[in-house]
């Protein structure tokens, strides 16, 4: 096990034990097929993953990119698809979706991946 790998899983196992669930969804839309005139069927994937969730300081409000009840949430990549722009998440219920997507790195694979959400 590499260095790498440790500080994935530790991450992991910090985000699991310090989060809470959330629900990660992604839409695909229908698509047209011009060749087949063939409408393509959307599909609907979802996922629950522990997150930490918090909010924008107020320099990040300032700079004019995070508006007011905009979040941040942190998710692992160990068990967790790579979240999309467009994405959205749930936390208690509330329906946020993805405007940004960061993804931390520890070695040449991504650890964490941080979000920006919005209602």
């Amino acid at each position: 096990m590499t260095l790498d790998t440790r500080a994935r899983a530790t991450a992991d196992k910090l985000i699991s034990k310090f989060g809470k669930q959330v629900i990660l969804t992604r839409v695909t839309e229908v698509t047209y097929d011009p060749t087949t005139g063939d409408m393509s069927s959307g599909s609907t994937t979802t996922q629950t993953v522990a997150a930490l969730i918090k909010d924008f300081n107020g320099i990040e409000l300032l700079s004019g990119v995070v508006q007011q009840g905009d979040r941040k949430v942190s998710i692992t990549s160990l068990n967790a698809t790579e979240p999309q722009i467009g994405d959205k998440i749930t936390i208690d219920s509330l329906v946020y979706n993805v405007l940004a997507v960061k993804s931390i790195w520890s070695g040449d694979k991504t650890a964490v991946y941080q979000l920006q959400v919005r209602k």
